[in-house]
């Protein structure tokens, strides 16, 4: 997919480096929304393996938005299957989803999404899930207008 100033392709394991790098940036807005999300000492040395394996797995998905030749927003995860105690369903759950703060709202996160529904589709998916932060309202409603709804609250009671 590609639009005037980005193309939107299927990461490959050379463009793990980049997207763990990404990720880290990622990490670092997710932690300011609650320190949960704080990243253990080699977090984007063990992001730069994950997203390596992802990129050469059939049921995982990478892709990378590009602006030139620079990977500057990347979305991944892998096929799950919903609970065995519910109609079954099977998901292309988003795990990592960044778009670089100076080439957002451009378009490129909804193109980033749109390569997953399209894969999903490809692979027999029912749809698409994800978790997003509870106060990260601008994602949140990104993830509402193109049409996600809300079906659980995840919930966490931290001991000290």
């Amino acid at each position: 997919m590609e639009s005037q100033d980005f193309a939107i392709r299927a990461g490959r394991r050379e463009d793990a480096e980049a997207a763990a790098r990404l990720w880290m940036q990622s990490a670092e807005e997710h932690t300011s929304h609650d320190p949960v999300y704080a990243t253990a000492p080699d977090a984007e040395k063990t992001m730069r393996r994950f997203l390596a394996d992802l990129a050469r797995n059939s049921y995982a998905f990478v892709f990378v938005a590009t602006v030139g030749d620079r990977i500057v927003g990347f979305i991944s995860g892998e096929l799950r299957e919903g609970s065995p105690t519910f109609l079954p369903k099977t998901w292309a759950s988003v795990d990592d989803v960044f778009v670089h703060p100076d080439h957002r709202n451009r378009g490129m996160g909804q193109a980033l999404v749109a390569s997953v529904e399209g894969w999903a589709r490809q692979k027999g998916a029912s749809g698409v899930s994800l978790q997003v932060a509870a106060a990260n309202g601008r994602g949140r409603k990104f993830y509402e207008d193109l049409g996600f709804r809300e079906i659980s609250v995840y919930e966490v009671l931290e001991f000290e």
